[in-house]
Order: C-alpha cells, then sequence, then structure tokens
C-alpha cells in the first residue's frame, strides 16, 4: 500500500510517515492471532479496578475431573500494545482446557492518550497476582502458571519474568510466571521503533525490555518463531535464548522454516501442542 503524505516540509513528512508505518504495523500484527472466537468462556471474574474500570479474566476449566491443583496458563493477547481483543485467544484457551489446564484469558489496559506498555504490564501482574491469591478458588497450582504472549504481549509476559512484579510469590520469587510460552515475540523491545514511541514521557524503554532486563536465571522458557520473521527477527530471539541458558536458565527456541511474523493455522496448532507437551515435561 502506497500513501502521499501531505506537505513539504521534513517534519511533515517525518510524522506522517510515523503514523502510516504505525498504522501498518498495528494491522499486521493483529493477524498475527486468530479472529474473535465465538467460543465462550464458561466464567468471567473482575480481577482489578482501576481508573475507573473494572478489568477481566475470562476463564476456561479444564476437562476431565476435578481434583488436585492444575497447573495454569495465563493467556494475553498481542496488537502491537495498542489494540486487540481478549475474544481472540478463546480458541487455544478451549484446547489447553481440553488437555487439562485451567486456561485463562486475560483483559487489559491498551495503549492509548493515557495509558503505555506501563499500564498493560501492571496488568499483566496484577492479574498474576489474583491467580495465586484465588488458587484454591480456581482450582490452580500456585507456583504452575505459565504466561502465554504472543508479538508484542511476548514482551509484557517475559518482562513479568525478567523485571519481576514487586512481589516474592512464584517459583522465581518475583511475582512473575512459573513459565513463559511465546510467540514471534518482542524480546529486544528497544530496538523496536514503535515501542519506543509508546514509552516516550512515560519510562526508559530498556525498562520493560526482556533482552536489556536479563540479569539472572529465569523461568523455562520456549519461543516459537517463524525462521522468516521480519518484524521480530528471529536472531533477537536467538541471542536472548543464548544468554537465558547462559545464566542457567531453560530456553528452548523452535523454529519454522519459511514462516514469517503472522504464521498460518497449521503452525499455530502445532505450536499448541509443542507448548502443551513443553508444560507437561517441564511439570511432570
Amino acid at each position: 500500500m502506497s500513501v502521499s503524505c501531505p506537505g513539504t516540509s521534513r517534519a511533515l513528512r517525518k510524522l506522517c510517515a510515523v503514523f502510516f508505518g504505525s498504522l501498518a504495523a498495528l494491522s499486521f500484527a493483529q493477524t498475527a492471532e486468530d479472529p474473535l472466537d465465538k467460543t465462550a468462556a464458561q466464567i468471567s471474574s473482575v480481577y482489578r479496578s482501576v481508573a475507573g474500570r473494572d478489568l477481566r479474566i475470562f476463564e476456561f476449566a479444564p476437562s476431565g475431573a476435578s481434583g488436585n491443583a492444575r497447573p495454569a496458563i495465563l493467556f494475553v493477547q498481542g496488537g502491537a500494545w495498542s489494540r486487540g481483543r481478549p475474544e481472540q485467544l478463546f480458541r487455544p484457551a478451549r484446547l489447553f482446557a481440553d488437555k487439562g489446564f485451567v486456561s485463562v484469558v486475560l483483559e487489559y489496559r491498551l495503549v492509548d492518550k493515557t495509558n503505555s506498555p506501563v499500564e498493560s504490564f501492571s496488568d499483566v501482574c496484577n492479574a498474576l497476582s489474583f491467580l495465586r491469591s484465588n488458587a484454591k478458588k480456581l482450582g490452580l497450582a500456585p507456583s504452575r502458571i505459565a504466561l502465554w504472549g504472543i508479538s508484542s504481549s511476548g514482551q509484557l509476559v517475559t518482562s513479568a519474568a525478567t523485571v519481576g512484579c514487586g512481589s516474592a510469590e512464584g517459583s522465581s520469587g518475583n511475582g512473575g510466571p512459573d513459565a513463559l510460552l511465546l510467540v514471534s515475540p518482542v524480546v529486544d523491545a528497544v530496538s523496536d521503533g514503535l515501542f519506543r514511541d509508546l514509552m516516550k514521557g512515560h519510562a526508559a524503554p530498556a525498562s520493560l525490555s526482556p533482552a536489556h532486563t536479563l540479569s539472572k536465571s529465569i523461568v523455562p522458557t520456549l519461543i516459537t518463531q517463524g525462521d522468516a520473521d521480519k518484524t521480530t527477527p528471529i536472531e533477537r530471539s536467538r541471542l536472548f535464548c543464548e544468554r537465558a541458558r547462559g545464566l542457567g536458565s531453560r530456553c528452548d527456541l523452535v523454529t519454522f522454516e519459511g514462516q514469517g511474523h503472522v504464521l498460518d493455522r497449521p503452525t499455530r496448532d502445532n505450536i499448541l501442542e509443542r507448548q502443551a507437551s513443553f508444560l507437561r515435561e517441564i511439570w511432570q
């Protein structure tokens, strides 16, 4: 798609280019997930009330008989930090519930005139704390909660592991997740121009960039990504995993030949199976 930018000044041309570039990135990243899914969540709960708004989680109970606390997955949708809806992840959440996991999909504050990725990150951490505080009611194991992120939400969930969520909860003792499931993630957020723009006036981009806050061992991590990804280059994921392993972490990188940032449906289904196997392996 070609666009024509009005005006002749360098400032106007730059502003126009940034606007259309960001718009293209938003539209492109949103297609990385399934369209809105009509699968109904069994229960929704308010996990946080902030700035006059109730934020919800959507819960999918695992199949099979109830009993011991189950491992859980908290799904966070992508969409260039500014777009997307929880319903985009209802299908994978239902599939994981059918495999015996407590599946939860998060609603969080998207970037707008007031909010930045800082607020989105805060919501992810609050949701994790809510799940652990209500573990018995939800039937989940509070030290077996994986965070699931794709593209931009990969930055949010991985930062919860590297930066931590400011408490002593979880297997790492920093309030973050107990495992990470990442798809085409933004791990080097400082190299992402859109992220830098969204963080202006809120915080230094490096403060929430997983690659820049990875300073000690983190929880087991699985990254799945196409080797032709130009939006979140796989070289950044490879370097992140190498550094994590050097710090004593388990970080598996599974690549899909010829796949770009937007993965096709068979590949996405393949990834879900790999992710379930990964969690069973580390939590058996």
